[in-house]
């Protein structure tokens, strides 16, 4: 298949996020690769979020506003809407990194169409940004390491298929459902994925981001059990913790936080 045929989704879920929306979506329609449908499901926004979609109405594939029940909720109502090959849930406060980041994306999964990619993320916080860089790990790893940070979900693409499979995330969750839903991905699909060294996403910290509230950690425990954490060997749960903690550290030394007014998102 050539690299235009791979059609990517890319879905964005919002509620009262005039904030940041605005720029999160032109760094979507910036993007120098033409197969991208654009979703965005609106929890019914009382601000001026819906102004801002519909400054760019038509150049976004599917556009929903109506109540629901929760992000996890929103998300589930895209995942049923998208036509593409691979899938990207895009935060409404989050960016991608460039205008080609899909194209370098797509030109990878052409070489070999696997069940899920991802790649480095950039967090940015209070005017400043910081590059982190990731690694290949596996299901056991990533539940060892008891967080979702070395499969980042900002910068997750996954394949129709699996998604699929997966039935999309689970609603009990309403903080950490990504967690659970990467989670499950790995398992299910064993070493068919690939980390790709390619800064796909920038990651916006604020004091309203679900990151910084703390809400996910209770969650995170849970899912933790349900996938069956703590029945792992002990030694075998801190050597797989300290080993990925320890190297994730080294690899990210060189890269502290920078002012970003140095940097630019692509053409945004």
């Amino acid at each position: 298949m050539e690299a235009l045929d791979i059609r990517m989704s890319i879905i964005t879920v919002c509620k009262n996020s005039g904030q940041f929306l605005d720029e999160t979506i032109r760094s979507v329609l910036n993007q120098d690769y033409p197969n991208i449908e654009y979703i965005i499901i609106d929890g019914d926004s009382n601000d001026n979020t819906l102004d801002i979609i519909r400054e760019y109405s038509q150049k976004i594939a599917v556009c929903i506003s109506e109540v629901d029940k929760g992000m996890y909720d929103a998300i589930n109502k895209g995942l049923k809407l998208a036509t593409g090959d691979y899938i990207l849930i895009l935060n409404s406060d989050d960016v991608l990194a460039d205008k080609k980041v899909i194209k370098k994306v797509v030109k990878v999964i052409s070489d070999k169409r696997l069940d899920y990619y991802y790649g480095n993320m950039i967090k940015r916080k209070e005017g400043k940004i910081k590059k982190v860089k990731l690694f290949s790990v596996s299901y056991k790893k990533l539940l060892s390491s008891t967080h979702g940070t070395f499969v980042p979900h900002p910068c997750f693409f996954i394949s129709s298929k699996i998604n699929l499979m997966l039935e999309g995330y689970n609603p009990e969750y309403k903080f950490a459902s990504d967690y659970d839903y990467i989670l499950r991905a790995l398992k299910n699909t064993g070493s068919k994925g690939l980390y790709v060294n390619i800064f796909t996403t920038v990651f916006r910290i604020h004091e309203n981001s679900i990151t910084a509230s703390g809400k996910i950690n209770d969650e995170r425990k849970k899912i933790l059990e349900q996938h069956g954490y703590y029945l792992l060997p002990r030694i075998t749960r801190l050597y797989y913790y300290y080993t990925l903690w320890i190297y994730y550290k080294i690899i990210n030394l060189p890269y502290s936080y920078k002012d970003a007014q140095v940097w630019t998102i692509g053409a945004i």
